[in-house]
């Protein structure tokens, strides 16, 4: 699998990960603040236990069931659902 990877512009330290097949359907109100964008990281092959910001097997379930896995890169926490959009 490769780890489409995408981070907020403005929540830097908020990161997304999906594949190829679930990209399209990603839009900008994953990011914890409504105007906030995606930006493209990169695309990165598995490493197995050697990747250090995120869990491959709990970002490749969380790929399966909704389409991306969120994580914190300060606490590397996985951010399972949407943002509540602020008032």
């Amino acid at each position: 699998m490769e780890f489409h990877i995408f981070q907020c512009e403005r929540e830097k330290d908020c990161f997304v990960v999906t594949d190829a097949e679930h990209e399209a359907a990603l839009d900008e109100e994953i990011c914890p603040y409504p105007d906030d964008t995606l930006v493209k990281v990169g695309v990165f092959g598995e490493l197995g236990e050697k990747r250090v910001a995120f869990d491959e097997g709990l970002a490749k379930r969380s790929i399966a069931s909704q389409g991306y896995f969120r994580f914190n890169a300060k606490t590397f926490d996985a951010v399972a659902e949407r943002p509540l959009a602020m008032p």
